[in-house]
């Protein structure tokens, strides 16, 4: 089911039908948002965090890493797996920050 109400994001993160971030992801990306995102593309990896940004190239999974790393003072890396796509890890020290 499609809700016009979504088009806008949609427009934002897709270009071409090719999913993007956006440049202006920092000031989108807010707690309640990476809650949501957690929540569909997360897994836990030992004491810390997967998530999943396989269909995105490397700068756009750069800019994400980023955003982690200034908004929410994350420790951040990529990691790889079986299939070589690339998932952000979340260190285990960055599990209680709270901004």
């Amino acid at each position: 089911m499609q809700l016009p109400c979504f088009n806008v994001f949609r427009e934002m993160f897709y270009v071409s039908n090719v999913k993007i971030v956006p440049d202006n992801i920092h000031e989108l990306f807010t707690p309640k948002a990476l809650a949501f995102w957690i929540m569909d593309d997360g897994s836990r990896e030992g004491s810390g965090l997967h998530i999943s940004v396989y269909a995105f190239t490397n700068n756009d999974v750069d800019k994400l890493i980023f955003t982690l790393q200034d908004k929410f003072n994350f420790k951040c890396s990529i990691h790889y797996n079986r299939d070589n796509k690339p998932r952000i890890y979340i260190f285990k020290e960055s599990m209680d920050k709270k901004k």
